[in-house]
C-alpha cells in the first residue's frame, strides 16, 4: 500500500514512466503530468485573482490544474456544468474562469497552456491540510445551490479512508466512470482516490454502457465508478460474457441500489457492486455489498446512532439492537466530534452497522391533515408492482398529493393490460389501508426512470414538472400567452422530422419558473415533441386518448431563454413510439419516447 497522501502528491516519488491519465490512445505519464502542472503553475501564480471557477471536460487536465492551484494556494470552484445559469452562479464566488465556458460573462477567462509552453522551476511542496482545497456548489434536492468549502483535511482522510479500505482490491486498476469529476463523488473516486493510489485515471467519463464495455476489451484491469440511474438499466443483450473478468470493483453512490438492480449488475460484471453512502457535507459514511449482506457498514473510524431528545437538546444514542429513528454520525471528516444529523431514517444495529429506512419524515399537510410523505413512499414501494416511487405535493388552488413511481416487470405487464386509469386506482386502495382518504394522491405518472439530475439525485421541481397543468394555480399566466418556439427550420424524412427552434424569452413558461434563473419546463419540452409530431406526421401518431406512457425519459441540461435548440422526432408506426430528442450538437437537453397503444398489437 503507497505511505502518501494527497497533500503530497506532488512530492512523493512516482516512476516517471507511470500512466497517470488515459483515453486508451493518449497517455500522460508521470513526467508529463509533472510539466503540465508546472506549465499551469506558470500562468496562475502571477494572477491576482484567489479562486478559480473551473470546468474541464479532461479529467486528467483537470487533475494537473488542480494540483497546480493547491501548489500556488488557490481554490477552484467546481462548476457542475457550463450552462449561462451556472456560469451567472459562478460570478458570485469566483474571480476567474478556467475551461470550456461559452456564456457571455463579467469574469477574466484563462486559457489552457500550450503544449510547449514555459514552466516553473520552483520545487513543488507538502499542501497544508487546512487549505480551501475545493469549493462546490451544492444544495440537496430543492432551493438555491450555495457553496460549500471542503479543506484539504476532509478530502485526504475520506480518501486515505478508501484507500485503507479498498487498496488491496483495487490494486493498480485503470479506473473509469459514467459520472463527471465536476462533482463530489467523481472528483474523490475519479480524480483523488487514483492519483493517491497511484493508479491510472481515465480522462473522459464514460456516456453509455457501449463505452464501458469498449474499456473491457481494452484493459481487462478495470475499476468502475458509477450510479444507481446506470446499474438499473443494464441492457440483458449487451455482450456481458466478454467484459466478465475485466473489473476488480463496481463503486455506486449518490443514492441506495435495489436489491434487483445489485443483484443483477454483480452477475453481468462479475463482481459484488460497492455501494458508497454519504453526502458532500459528511464525505463517505458506510459502505456495503447487498450481494453479500444488505446492512450498511461505517467506513474506519466512523460511529452511527440515532438522535435521542434530552434535557439538553439532541444527542446521539449508539445503536442497541432494532434501534430506529433519525440517524446520527460520529466522524473525523466533520472536523469536530459531536454527533451530526444525517437526515435519514435508520435502523441501527450497532456503532457500526445500520439498515436506512429512507428520509427523515417530510411532513405535508393535506386538506387540512398531516401525511409523511416519506411513510406513503415506503408504503407504496412494498407493493410488488413498485420499483420506486417518490410523493410530491402539487399547489394550485388545493394542495394535493401525486406519485411519480418506476414500476417492476409484472407492474408494467398489469398497466398495460388495464390501463393508467385502473391500474392507479388499484395503489389507491393498497395505500388506503393505512392513509386516510382526503390524502390519497390524486395524479399518477410511471416513467421508466425517476427524472434526475447529474449527480443521479431527484430533485423534487423535476418531479413537479411533470405534472404542469395540475399544479397551476387559476391565475397563472401560463394560461396565456405564447406557448410555442420559433421554428427556423424544419425537415420532414418518412417518419422522421427535424426541427431547429429558438425559444424566445417571451415564452409564457418562462413566468414565474425561477424567476432568477428562469429555464423551460421539462414536461413542455415534452408537449411540444407531442404537438410537432401530430403538426408534421399528421393522422400516423395514434391519438391522445390512445396514450400509454413515457419510456427513457431524460433531462440532462436546462434550456434557457434565447437559446437555439434541434429537436428530432421520430415515429415508429407499427409499435406506436414516437422517440423525441432536444439538443444542440454535442449538448443534449432532453430525449424520450412517448408510447401509444397500437391496434392489433396491445402495446
Amino acid at each position: 500500500m503507497t505511505e502518501y497522501s494527497l497533500s503530497t502528491v506532488m512530492t512523493c516519488y512516482q516512476d516517471p514512466s507511470a500512466v497517470v491519465a488515459t483515453d486508451g490512445r493518449r497517455t500522460l505519464d508521470r513526467a508529463a503530468f509533472e510539466r503540465r502542472v508546472r506549465q499551469w503553475m506558470a500562468v496562475l501564480a502571477p494572477h491576482p485573482a484567489h479562486v478559480f471557477g473551473i470546468y474541464l471536460d479532461d479529467a486528467g487536465e483537470f487533475a494537473a490544474l488542480l494540483m497546480a492551484l493547491w501548489q500556488c494556494g488557490r481554490t477552484p470552484l467546481l462548476a457542475g456544468d457550463n450552462l449561462p445559469a451556472t456560469v451567472a452562479r459562478l460570478e458570485k464566488h469566483a474571480s476567474a474562469l478556467i475551461g470550456s465556458f461559452a456564456a457571455p460573462t463579467s469574469l477574466a477567462s484563462i486559457a489552457e497552456p500550450e503544449p510547449e509552453a514555459p514552466e516553473v522551476a520552483t520545487p513543488f511542496v507538502s499542501i497544508p491540510r487546512d487549505h480551501a482545497a475545493v469549493i462546490v456548489l451544492t444544495s440537496g434536492s430543492t432551493g438555491e445551490p450555495r457553496p460549500v468549502t471542503m479543506h484539504l483535511a476532509q478530502l485526504e482522510d475520506e480518501v486515505a479512508m478508501h484507500e485503507a479500505q479498498w487498496h488491496d482490491v483495487a490494486g493498480q486498476a485503470l479506473v473509469i466512470g459514467t459520472v463527471t469529476h465536476q462533482h463530489v463523488y467523481g472528483l474523490i473516486w475519479r480524480v483523488l482516490w487514483p492519483l493517491a493510489g497511484q493508479r491510472p485515471l481515465a480522462r473522459y467519463y464514460s456516456h453509455y454502457l457501449e463505452d464501458v464495455l469498449a474499456w473491457s476489451r481494452e484493459c481487462r484491469d478495470l475499476v468502475l465508478v458509477t450510479t444507481p440511474s446506470h446499474l438499473g438499466r443494464l441492457p440483458a443483450h449487451a455482450d456481458w460474457a466478454s467484459a466478465r473478468g475485466a473489473w476488480r470493483m463496481v463503486v455506486s453512490s449518490t443514492a441506495p441500489l435495489a436489491t434487483a438492480d445489485s443483484l443483477a449488475a454483480g452477475e453481468r460484471f462479475g463482481v459484488a457492486v460497492t455501494e458508497i453512502f454519504g453526502s458532500s457535507e459528511t464525505g463517505g459514511i458506510a459502505w456495503r455489498q447487498q450481494q453479500w449482506d444488505p446492512v450498511w457498514q461505517t467506513l474506519p473510524g466512523i460511529t452511527v446512532g440515532v438522535a435521542q431528545e434530552d434535557d439538553e437538546g439532541s444527542a446521539g444514542i449508539e445503536g442497541r439492537a432494532n434501534n430506529e429513528g433519525p440517524l446520527v454520525i460520529r466522524s473525523p471528516l466533520l472536523g469536530h466530534d459531536h454527533w451530526f444529523a444525517t437526515g435519514d431514517q435508520a435502523r441501527v444495529e450497532s456503532g457500526q452497522r445500520f439498515t436506512l429506512l429512507g428520509r427523515v419524515d417530510r411532513i405535508a399537510k393535506i386538506e387540512g391533515k398531516r401525511v409523511s410523505l416519506t411513510a406513503m413512499e415506503r408504503c407504496l414501494q412494498d407493493h410488488e408492482w413498485v420499483r420506486e416511487a417518490r410523493v410530491v405535493v402539487l399547489g394550485g388552488h388545493r394542495t394535493r398529493c401525486a406519485v411519480v413511481a418506476t414500476l417492476t416487470d409484472p407492474g408494467m405487464e398489469v398497466l398495460d393490460q388495464v390501463g393508467r386509469r385502473a391500474f392507479s386506482g388499484t395503489l389507491r386502495e393498497w395505500l388506503a389501508s393505512t392513509f386516510e382518504a382526503p390524502v390519497l394522491p390524486r395524479h399518477w405518472r410511471f416513467p421508466d426512470e425517476l427524472p434526475r439530475n447529474a449527480q443521479g439525485k431527484v430533485p423534487q421541481h423535476l418531479l413537479a414538472e411533470l405534472f404542469p397543468t395540475e399544479s397551476l394555480p387559476a391565475e397563472s399566466p401560463v394560461r396565456s400567452g405564447v406557448h410555442l418556439p420559433e421554428v427556423l427550420a424544419s425537415r420532414v424524412e418518412g417518419s422522421e422530422v427535424t426541427l431547429r427552434i429558438r425559444v424566445q424569452q417571451e415564452l409564457a413558461y418562462f413566468q414565474g419558473h425561477f424567476p432568477e434563473v428562469p429555464v423551460l419546463p421539462g414536461v413542455v419540452q415534452v408537449h411540444w415533441a407531442e404537438h410537432f409530431a401530430r403538426s408534421l406526421l399528421g393522422d400516423d401518431l395514434p391519438s391522445r386518448a390512445r396514450f400509454r406512457r413515457m419510456e427513457v425519459v431524460k433531462f440532462q441540461q436546462v434550456i434557457q431563454p434565447g437559446q437555439e435548440v434541434t429537436v428530432v422526432l421520430s415515429l415508429d408506426r407499427a409499435r406506436g413510439r414516437l422517440g423525441f430528442r432536444f439538443h444542440d450538437g454535442d449538448i443534449g437537453f432532453s430525449s424520450g419516447r412517448l408510447v401509444f397503444v397500437v391496434e392489433g398489437n396491445g402495446q
